[in-house]
């Protein structure tokens, strides 16, 4: 079984991933404000499930509740782009690069009290 800080640290780490993803586009556009939608809302949630149920090794055979998550995590991608794009928040484009800072410093603490 593995550990939950093990599975909360990738979950950091995914939507780490993620955030950088988009405050780097955001920044090759050009964009000094970025509107928070429900596209990503439901892309961060996705990027959360996925890392929490990542496989990490390949001795670990994957489970039902593996595979279940990873169909909701594909499912809320898929809903992400069927969702009418509404502007939830405004914020700053820097922000994203922050927070995704935050939760790579989260993702790096609970990883490292694991061991």
């Amino acid at each position: 079984m593995v550990p939950i800080q093990l599975r909360a640290g990738g979950a950091f780490i995914a939507l780490a991933l993620v955030l950088f993803l988009f405050a780097f586009v955001a920044f090759l556009r050009g964009d000094t404000l970025y509107t928070i939608t429900p596209q990503f809302i439901c892309t961060a949630v996705a990027a959360v499930i996925f890392g929490s149920f990542a496989t990490f090794n390949t001795a670990q055979g994957g489970s039902r509740k593996q595979l279940i998550a990873l169909g909701a995590a594909v499912l809320l991608l898929g809903l992400g782009v069927l969702v009418p794009n509404t502007a939830l928040a405004v914020t700053p484009t820097y922000w994203l690069g922050l927070w995704a800072v935050g939760a790579l410093l989260c993702a790096l603490i609970l990883r490292r009290s694991a061991m």
